[in-house]
């Protein structure tokens, strides 16, 4: 008898098969703050700048100035009033308040610096917000409260529904209102990676500093063979 199963398969004869690499050039950080405020006040206080959250936003945009490899894709500012009150004076509010936060985003920036642009908004009376706090909450008369925010659609009319339930609005007004008056700070940092050329320098003179993914890359876009097993070789051996 002869054994033939070594002639079924000769590497000679395989095509390799290339999957997808998984490196991505730039990838994006993104943080996240609120800016609280007092009632019927637009004034930053001392107390929120100096939060954790806060100063991590500080801090992002501080790392694109000291490291070349990250830049500021966007800053926005989504700023809010609690739906008490006039309209007019929400929106007047809300406005200020978004302006506050602009110019706080505005400050982390030297006055010879390029000033980034904001993309801001103001809402006057966040009941959409309002609606979800109420939601989450176990609030007395909660189900009540929705039920006027489903019935009424003038503001007007759903703040005075609200107040007649003395006891609820008491309640909104300790637990849920002051956590509308608010401005959300955002800002998304580009974290960017090696150009090819780096990559293809360091599977040359020392593989180790490349991620797993930046190894396979550098096999995709070897421009010969010889490199290309190289950073196959470097990828099963580190990774």
């Amino acid at each position: 008898g002869v054994i033939a199963t070594p002639t079924l398969v000769k590497a000679v004869a395989i095509k390799p098969a290339f999957g997808q690499d998984k490196f991505i050039r730039v990838i994006q950080e993104t943080q996240e703050a609120d800016l609280m405020f007092l009632i019927q006040q637009a004034n930053i206080r001392s107390s929120e700048i100096s939060k954790d959250e806060v100063k991590a936003v500080k801090d992002a945009i501080a790392s694109t100035k000291e490291d070349e490899s990250r830049a500021i894709n966007s800053l926005a500012v989504s700023a809010y009033a609690s739906p008490d009150g006039p309209e007019s004076l929400n929106a007047n509010l809300a406005e200020k308040r978004e302006k506050a936060a602009v110019d706080f985003f505005k400050k982390q920036f030297g006055k010879k610096e390029a000033q980034p642009s904001v993309n801001s908004k103001f809402t006057a009376e966040d009941w959409d917000g309002f609606r979800a706090l109420v939601m989450n909450s176990d609030i007395q008369d909660k189900e009540m409260i929705l039920r006027v925010l489903s019935m009424y659609q003038d503001p007007i009319e759903r703040e005075k529904e609200i107040k007649n339930m003395s006891a609820a609005y008491k309640a909104l007004a300790d637990e849920i209102l002051p956590q509308l008056r608010c401005s959300k700070l955002q800002v998304v940092v580009d974290v960017i990676g090696r150009s090819d050329e780096e990559i293809l320098d360091l599977l040359k003179n020392d593989a180790s500093k490349l991620s797993v993914e930046e190894t396979i890359y550098a096999g995709a876009i070897a421009k010969d063979d010889d490199t290309k097993v190289k950073a196959y070789e470097a990828a099963m051996k580190n990774y």
